[in-house]
């Protein structure tokens, strides 16, 4: 769910290549089969929902203690321990079959995820080039997104054909792998790109006064946040359809690869739009993609026909998707990105948690199928109000 850009031009970015790589397989590779794994826990959809609020809002915590850390912690020792932990936690899911454990290990889950995530983009953020900023984030860090497709698939597979403690397994392993790939970079060639910046402190007070007090900060803080309601959807509710549609984890992965397809796709061509043109079209146009496609879903009664459309609606997603990191840097002084990126962070976890929030309350009173319909009607009203105030 955290995007880390990069731009392949400079080849120092490589080792930022890499890491994202095995960590889009690591994490990929959960996201077929963990909200069918919390599900058997939590019993209900409606429990399920209520479930990934809470952990919403527990990344929420995160993101804000993240603007202490990073200010108090070198990046290189934020990422060594984020691979280190989330090795552990992964293979420590192997054991979970309560809900106290499932809250616990989800909670450091996310917030390791979180970490990790900050630590790349701000890495990588240190040699981009303001001049042409939109082409830079339109490179969609590429090596990301193949783990991010082959993730999916292996998860999905192995959902299917064996049990979740495989899958556990592996990306506990692959988090390992990174780990080593990290630490021979860093300690024994002692790459030139994986540089600490001097840590700067800032109360967290301080920080949220200064990222709102730019007005184009927060409308980076906006859609970041209204698109995440689309992907926070897409994780948690994709996975339900299908199972609850008849069909096993691998269709899952295969449904959630094929979506990062757009993303290769479109990314680099909507960043060199940005450049020249804005952000007005991208956004809304966006939205309205994603809410056409929730809509036909709601309407359409054959699941076969509504995979390949959940697929396209991320082509509204991949024309959104790098606006937002190009819109807030070119609004955020590098000397002040350590104290406020996780300002701009939060806007995910909050959307995490609104959307799911959403979801029960819909599914208390109405059947699953209504939440096609519900979200779309709210990423329609995004679009129309992005048109309108970009």
């Amino acid at each position: 769910m955290y995007a880390i850009r990069t731009s392949h031009k400079n080849s120092k970015c490589a080792v930022f290549s890499w890491m994202a790589l095995l960590m889009g397989i690591s994490i990929g590779s959960l996201i077929p089969i963990f909200p069918t794994f919390v599900k058997s826990i939590m019993r209900t959809d409606f429990a399920t929902s209520l479930f990934f609020a809470f952990i919403a809002f527990m990344t929420l915590v995160g993101g804000l203690a993240s603007t202490m850390i990073f200010s108090k912690i070198k990046r290189t020792s934020v990422l060594k321990t984020g691979f280190i932990i989330l090795a552990i936690t992964y293979f420590s899911l192997i054991f979970v079959t309560h809900f106290v454990g499932l809250t616990v290990m989800s909670t450091i889950k996310t917030w390791f995820e979180l970490f990790l995530a900050i630590s790349l983009s701000l890495f990588v953020r240190d040699f981009a080039n303001s001049a042409d900023l939109g082409q830079q984030e339109g490179l969609y860090y590429r090596s990301q997104n193949i783990g991010y497709f082959i993730g999916p698939l292996i998860g999905g597979f192995l959902g299917s054909r064996f049990n979740y403690e495989s899958v556990f397994i592996i990306a506990s392993g692959i988090m390992l792998i990174a780990l080593m790939y990290f630490y021979h970079q860093h300690i024994v060639k002692k790459h030139p790109a994986i540089a600490n910046r001097e840590l700067k402190s800032g109360s967290l007070t301080d920080n949220v006064k200064n990222f709102f007090s730019n007005p184009n900060r927060v409308k980076a803080y906006l859609v970041t946040f209204s698109l995440v309601i689309w992907l926070a959807f897409r994780r948690i509710y994709i996975p339900l359809y299908v199972i609850t549609s008849g069909y096993l984890e691998n269709m899952t992965g295969l449904i959630l690869a094929l979506g990062i397809i757009p993303f290769i796709l479109l990314e680099e061509k909507v960043g060199e739009y940005l450049d020249k043109k804005g952000i007005k079209l991208p956004v809304s146009a966006g939205f309205l993609i994603i809410a056409v496609s929730l809509i036909l879903i709601f309407i359409n009664p054959y699941p076969l026909l509504n995979f390949v459309i959940l697929i396209v609606a991320n082509v509204g997603a991949a024309l959104i998707e790098p606006t937002q990191e190009y819109f807030l840097f070119k609004n955020l002084p590098k000397e002040e990105e350590d104290n406020l990126y996780g300002i701009y962070i939060t806007a995910s976890p909050i959307a995490a948690f609104t959307a799911p929030l959403i979801g029960a309350v819909a599914l208390e009173i109405l059947p699953f199928n209504a939440l096609f319909l519900i979200f779309g009607i709210i990423m329609m009203a995004i679009g129309w109000f992005f048109w309108k105030k970009l």
